[in-house]
Parts: structure tokens; sequence; C-alpha cells
């Protein structure tokens, strides 16, 4: 008679940890629905500073201009001191190292490895502090600010969201690692590595969506761009004077009976008499 092993329960809220289990992943997809939403919206900024390259500014201070200039002081199309491409791919592909290392951890712990849990938890951790002192580098040694033009702030915004998602991998995975050493994390209750495989995943896919527009949405397709802010007062000189009106006359009272007979009897005195002719 074969009997059944006893359900593992949590020692929080004493339920079964399939059932928290559950409950943990679909809190950790909103997470994930939400934080992709902030970080499309990154993606849509800079795809469409990129398309509309208002008043020609959105190559980086420095560039080589290579076409005319509109009102004399607004460039039409620019090129020049962009960031170099690799550093994003060679963060990537670290990314992506650390990533396909936790699922390692994640699936022998999941099978009764606990020592490939935790050799793969501390090898994930270690290559995700590579990747962020990588992105670090990377912006520090930009040819350019955060004010020279709409390139280089769209570019530091989505290198700043990937070290956000770094730091938020990293306080995971050493949780993953102090967990998984002291046996809290085994093949019974393997759903905390779970979520974090499955959050390092979309970071993977964020920081590769990044990579992909700053490597084919450089030079700004728009050659004649909108302009604003170049709007000039008109001179005195050239302004017509308009003649000024003319003052309408001022309405008099009407006089009363008794101001009416008052005048006539003045006027009467006033004229001489026949008599005194």
């Amino acid at each position: 008679m074969s009997t059944q092993a006893p359900e593992v329960l949590s020692p929080t809220t004493g339920e079964s940890m399939a059932t928290v289990g559950r409950r943990n992943t679909l809190a950790l997809w909103l997470l994930i629905v939400a934080d992709a939403a902030g970080t499309i919206a990154l993606l849509i900024s800079y795809t469409y500073l990129w398309s509309l390259n208002v008043n020609g500014g959105w190559a980086p201070p420095g560039a080589k201009l290579t076409a005319v200039e509109t009102n004399n002081d607004i460039p039409k199309h620019m090129q020049g001191s962009f960031a170099p491409e690799w550093p994003f791919w060679a963060i990537l592909g670290i990314v992506i190292l650390s990533t396909a290392a936790m699922w390692w951890a994640y699936r022998s712990g999941k099978a009764g490895f606990q020592t490939a849990l935790v050799t793969g938890s501390v090898l994930s951790l270690l290559l995700m502090l590579a990747a962020l002192i990588g992105q670090w580098v990377q912006i520090s040694t930009f040819p350019f600010g955060p004010s020279d033009g709409a390139y280089a702030s769209a570019v530091i915004v989505l290198c700043a969201s990937n070290i956000f998602h770094m730091l938020i991998v990293i306080f995971l995975l050493t949780g993953m690692v102090n967990r998984s050493r002291r046996g809290l994390i085994n093949q019974q209750n393997h759903y905390q590595a779970q979520a974090t495989t499955y959050y390092m995943t979309w970071v993977s896919i964020s920081v590769l969506l990044g990579a992909l527009v700053t490597t084919f949405f450089v030079v700004s397709p728009n050659t004649d761009p909108a302009v604003f802010g170049s709007f000039k007062q008109m001179s005195s000189s050239s302004a017509e004077v308009s003649p000024a009106p003319s003052s309408s006359p001022s309405a008099t009272p009407s006089a009363s009976p008794s101001d009416k007979a008052s005048g006539k009897a003045s006027d009467k005195a006033a004229s001489p008499s026949p008599s005194a002719s």
C-alpha cells in the first residue's frame, strides 16, 4: 500500500505551497505588465523624438551638418556624436547569461538538486553585478550629457531604466542565494525561484528592446523637421499706424421744463425794448 507524501504548507499563512505559488505568480505577472507599460512608454518616446526631429535637434551637439540650415540657425539634418552600439549588445549578452544561469538553478532546485540551485543563483548574481557595472561604465563614458539633444536624453533614460531593473534583479538574487543556502527554497518550495526567473526573462526582453532601438533608430529620417520657437516680434517701423478713431460727440442732457422757462425769461430781459429807441 503506497503512502501519499504529506502536503507542504506555507509557514506564514498555513496554506498549501501550491496555492501560495499560484497567487505569487499572478502578482508577478501583474508586476511585469505594469513594468512593461513604463518601458514601452520610454521606447515610444524615443522613436517619436527620432522620427519628429523637432528643430533638427535630435542629434547631439558637435555633430557634422550634412544639409542646409532652416531659418539660418536651425540645422535640417545632423549626424555625428552618437553612442557606440556594441556596449548595448555586450550588456544584453551578460543579462541573458545571468537569466540562463537562474533558469538552470530553478530547474535544478525543482528536480531536487540543492547544490545546483545554490551554485546557479550565485553565478546569476555575479553576472548581473557585472551587467550593472557595465551599464554604469557605458553611461559615464557617453560622448554627450543628458541635456545635449533629444537623442542624448532618450538614450540616457533607457540606460537608467536598465539600471533600475538590474538593481531589482540583484535584490531578488541576493534573497535567492541566502534562502537557498539555508534550505528555505527547495524542491517542495521552488515558487520564489520560479518568480525570479520569470522577472529576469522580462528584464532580458526589456534590455533587448532598448538595444534594438539604439542600434537601428540612430540618425533621424526626417530631413525637413518642423520648426518651433523661432517666431519674431513685428518691428515698429514695419507696423502700419492705424488712424485714431474720431471722438464721438457727447450727448447733451435734455433740459427740464423749468430750465426752459427760466431760459426764455433771461432772453427777454437781455433783448432791447422797441420804445427805448
